[in-house]
């Protein structure tokens, strides 16, 4: 028997080709960089610019050359290969998720990582499981976090910030103060602090979203969803815990959420293709945002939430096949469980949340040495006297010491009782994260201390990025031994 087949005529849309979309895409993730290296630009001068266009330089070759040699080895066409991969696009992501203090060796490492383990393993563009540009930001947060350029730093983020702070701050006054160092819930939105490279201004994101969603580039649902949902969540723990409708702003404008709900959560390839799957799919992602920022010490939460709900996209949308026809009764009591499913467990993560107490920087910005708090102040273990010089060794409480009852930091101060300055600052051992707080021994950072006089009470530093307790217990350590010489 003899079948003949006909295919139905299409109308093929140059426009909205995959190369089409990608092309677009990447101009949006360009207008975003150029933002970003403004601001950069503005605040703190040209060697910022160059170093976050080298960055963008180097992910971009490691991704072409990953590409390049993948299809060499499987005796693919280069060139070919390349225009069906779009490195382009995933190292463009990557660069806007990482902060600007990034080292060229770290970026390189997760644009390899990023390419090769996060998408050519799977067997290449449209196999992918997991979002690759989240996999080399993941692998930069698990390895390379200590990886930053000593003369390019930036002051704490609004989320590390807060982050500090218990994730909690139900004091009005205190809430108005931590806000006012940012700028206030207006310059969040407009993205003129410092944070990773890409998430600072959610507006120009949610515009540069908005129209790629005209364009049908990406899908609007799933940010609109994910957005909403952080929104509601945050707004119930607001509520219960009496803070104002602050919070809930800050969680959605801070901490790279909108840039992840429209450049990350997005991506085809990686979450459901159902309508029904897609809103499933972006509840859970604000859940899990949630709950990891609440509860687990990453302080975005975006890209591993991203992450996990990939694993999970599959059966999304293997549960949600067909319902948006067939079953609408079905995918609608879904999607309601699942988003109260959202709001019982963010709920608990957000109950019984207590604020910690918040170091604010000083005016013109860093830590200042003598400040009013009387949190968590360092103790005097020893102290002896040679000539003009007393030193000191403090047991100084940091990142760990605070949070889970870790070993604090132990700390000598040198100062000169003749001129009342500070001679030097030393770790003695320092019982911080791996990589974030155990730089506190960089003597970049050290060395700030030196020449402070106990009579400049505006004396401040600059704290290591990322890192902002431990820095505090090094400057509260300095403070205290002032304090006893001078009794």
């Amino acid at each position: 028997m003899k079948f003949l087949t006909k295919v139905s005529p299409n109308n093929r849309d140059k426009d909205h080709s995959t190369q089409g979309v990608m092309a677009e895409l990447s101009v949006g993730l360009l207008v975003v960089f150029i933002f970003s290296m403004v601001f950069y630009f503005q605040e703190y001068g040209m060697d910022y610019v160059i170093h976050g266009v080298l960055l963008m330089v180097t992910a971009i070759v490691v991704a072409l050359l990953t590409e390049a040699v993948f299809a060499l080895a499987t005796k693919k066409n280069i060139v070919k290969h390349m225009k069906s991969s779009f490195p382009l696009v995933t190292a463009i992501i990557l660069v806007l998720t990482v902060p600007i203090s990034t080292t060229y060796f770290a970026i390189g490492v997760a644009s390899f990582f990023a390419i090769f383990v996060g998408k050519l393993i799977f067997g290449g563009f449209g196999h992918n499981i997991f979002n690759p540009a989240g996999v080399g930001r993941a692998v930069i947060f698990a390895s390379l976090m200590g990886s930053t350029v000593a003369d390019v730093t930036t002051s704490a983020t609004p989320v590390s910030s807060i982050a500090n702070a218990g994730w909690l701050i139900k004091d009005a006054a205190v809430a108005e103060k931590f806000l006012d160092q940012f700028g206030g819930l207006t310059n969040l939105l407009l993205g003129w602090y410092p944070g990773a490279i890409g998430e600072t201004s959610a507006l120009l994101i949610l515009l540069v979203g908005a129209y790629l969603a005209y364009r049908k580039v990406l899908d609007w649902k799933v940010p609109a969803v994910y957005i909403g949902s952080v929104f509601v969540f945050t707004t119930i723990i607001a509520l219960v815990n009496g803070v104002g409708m602050w919070y809930p702003m800050f969680h959605v404008l801070a901490g790279g959420l909108v840039f992840g709900a429209v450049f990350m959560a997005t991506d085809p390839v990686t979450n459901p293709t159902t309508i029904s799957g897609r809103i499933i799919y972006a509840i859970g992602l604000a859940a899990l945002t949630v709950i990891i920022r609440l509860q687990a010490s990453l302080p975005g939460g975006v890209v591993f939430a991203i992450l996990i709900m990939n694993m999970v996209s599959p059966l999304i949308d293997k549960l949600t096949d067909g319902w948006s026809i067939y079953s609408v009764k079905k995918y609608t009591v879904s999607i309601a469980v699942t988003f109260a499913a959202g709001i019982l467990l963010t709920f608990m993560a957000g109950n019984g949340l207590e604020p910690k107490a918040i170091e604010f920087p000083r005016e013109g910005g860093g830590l200042g040495i003598f400040t009013d708090s009387q949190d968590n102040l360092p103790e005097v273990l020893e102290q002896s006297e040679e000539g003009s010089v007393v030193t000191f060794v403090l047991s100084a409480p940091g990142y760990y010491a605070i949070q889970s009852g870790g070993e604090p930091n132990k700390i000598e101060v040198k100062i000169n009782k003749d001129t009342n300055t500070v001679e030097s600052v030393a770790i003695v051992s320092v019982n911080d994260t791996p990589g974030l707080g155990d730089r506190i021994d960089d003597p970049a950072f050290l060395d700030q201390f030196k020449g402070i006089s106990f009579e400049d009470k505006n004396a401040g530093v600059d704290a290591i990025s990322g890192a902002t307790i431990s820095s505090t217990s090094v400057t509260k350590a300095v403070r205290i031994a002032f304090e006893t010489l001078n009794k």
